[in-house]
């Protein structure tokens, strides 16, 4: 819910925006991540901390950013 609010904030501003499922990522929206102009990350939480799949994500991006 929260990111469904944040996105729509973004769209009222005029942005683009494209929500990614980061534990089934494709290559291409790899590539979509490449080119954005901003990022906003958000991540249920487990056991006072993201999820293990959203830190899979993170550890695969690493070299990219």
């Amino acid at each position: 819910m929260i990111a469904e609010a944040v996105a729509r904030g973004a769209v009222q501003t005029g942005a683009e925006v494209i929500s990614i499922a980061v534990d089934t990522i494709t290559d291409e929206q790899w590539a979509q991540l490449d080119t954005a102009d901003a990022i906003t990350f958000g991540a249920p939480t487990y056991m006072g901390t993201a999820s293990a799949a959203f830190h899979t994500f993170a550890e695969a991006g690493s070299k990219r950013w």
